[in-house]
């Protein structure tokens, strides 16, 4: 099966790849401030232009390199747990072609595995600690010791090829790149209405949002 799938994978993937750079073209004209999600884990979210760069993406964009959107046309740019499959500098490129895009205010929001958090409960060794094992071994992972936590989260996952962030790290970047009042938000919750409920896999999320500068 996971032949097939990757059979698939390799005629299809050439064949949608510039149906969908003419769909995000398409789409980036409209004359309405842009929601963007990068990375996105939906095909269609109402609203939204949701972009990837896989096999199958209804938009493909390569967010590491430069977008195909227009400079202060976008309101809002959304990444749920794509950043730390990237190194650091691509992500500064994402980070400064996100402020390029936005509108002064325009706020981004990224998700991703909090480094602090899991390295907390890995040191911690406490009942918290053995529920969040227990949780994970209920989805399937393979979990014994506290340090397959950290094992799990940053080399199962897939996260070992990209960067790690924790909150002083992703609001240092963030500020480099020209955004302002970044800020911890609660998964699925935010005081902007088009950033709330939102993310799909909370577990052991940091969340930030921020605002773009004039």
């Amino acid at each position: 099966m996971a032949n097939v799938k990757s059979v698939i994978k390799s005629v299809i993937g050439p064949l949608n790849r510039p149906v969908a750079q003419s769909r995000l073209a398409l789409a980036v004209k409209s004359p309405n401030l842009l929601k963007v999600e990068i990375g996105s884990h939906a095909a269609r979210r109402p609203g939204w232009i949701c972009t990837d760069i896989s096999w199958r993406t209804r938009h493909y964009l390569d967010a590491t390199r430069r977008w195909p959107v227009r400079t202060a046309s976008a309101s809002h740019v959304y990444a749920d747990n794509m950043i730390e499959h990237i190194r650091l500098e691509p992500n500064r490129r994402m980070f400064r072609e996100a402020h390029r895009v936005l509108v002064p205010g325009g706020r981004i929001r990224l998700s991703t595995p909090d480094v602090e958090h899991v390295v907390r409960l890995y040191t911690a060794d406490d009942e918290e600690t053995r529920l969040e094992m227990e949780r994970w071994r209920r989805k399937g992972y393979e979990i014994h010791h506290p340090i397959d936590l950290l094992r799990t989260t940053f080399q199962d996952c897939g996260h070992h090829i990209g960067y790690l962030w924790d909150f002083p790290t992703l609001t240092a970047e963030l500020e480099s790149a020209g955004f302002k009042n970044v800020r911890r938000c609660a998964p699925g919750q935010s005081d902007d209405p088009d950033l709330r409920n939102l993310e799909v896999r909370p577990d052991f999320a940091l969340t930030v949002e921020a605002e773009a500068t004039g």
